[in-house]
């Protein structure tokens, strides 16, 4: 599964293991309660077993989680 995590701090395109959408939001709501959007990627890898991908891939991303604006959706295709 693939998550864009689009950020002042710079976008990022994240693999890991897959989610529904209500789990990533729910997770994604707990984390961003107990630290800020700067430290927020090296949480949720951690948590969620996540690994930032170094090279862009030709897939599109199953879901965006918007730090800006704490959203996390599907993005249409």
């Amino acid at each position: 599964m693939l998550i864009e995590i689009e950020s002042v701090y710079g976008d990022t395109l994240l693999h890991g293991r897959s989610l529904s959408l209500p789990e990533l939001r729910s997770q994604v709501k707990h984390i961003l309660s107990e630290v800020g959007e700067e430290d927020f990627l090296s949480i949720f890898c951690a948590r969620c077993q996540y690994e930032v991908l170094l090279h862009a891939s030709d897939q599109p991303a199953d879901y965006v989680i918007d730090l800006d604006t704490h959203l996390v959706y599907s993005p249409t295709r």
